[in-house]
């Protein structure tokens, strides 16, 4: 197939403009701490432990920050490596609703950009009872 690169706008507190090596089989998006320090992005307090591909283990901090990419916008969560160029992983495709052709090696959607909200309530429909008028007195009652 290839590679297949993009760039992204990813933003916290400011943004930059990167470009990602697209890796269909990482879970996780990957950046490098200086990009993380600048945008300004804020750093989870613990590390992770992860598989890499070569099949080592590592310990890596993560950030959240936002990312811009073929007109979409999504929240990511990204692990922080010095090591190697800043990659996007399918989380983050998942999230911006893209998917790559192998045969054009781009970027194309899967679906309608929609975000997965996750422990968030919505609020209850309001009720399409009327509402009295101030006072307490029904509309057209004469006391």
């Amino acid at each position: 197939m290839g590679h297949v690169y993009a760039d992204a706008r990813v933003f916290a507190r400011r943004s930059v403009t990167t470009r990602f090596l697209v890796d269909t089989g990482a879970t996780y998006t990957i950046v490098p701490p200086q990009l993380a320090r600048e945008v300004g992005a804020t750093v989870l307090p613990r590390r992770f432990r992860v598989a890499l591909a070569d099949g080592t283990e590592r310990s890596l901090q993560a950030c959240t920050m936002g990312v811009e990419l073929c007109g979409r916008t999504a929240p990511m969560t990204a692990l922080l490596s010095k090591a190697g160029e800043p990659l996007l992983g399918i989380e983050t495709l998942e999230a911006l609703g893209l998917r790559v052709n192998p045969e054009r090696r781009t970027l194309e959607p899967t679906r309608g950009q929609a975000v997965l909200l996750v422990g968030i309530r919505l609020p209850a429909p309001r009720s399409s009872t009327r509402r009295r008028p101030r006072g307490g007195r029904r509309a057209g009652s004469s006391t």
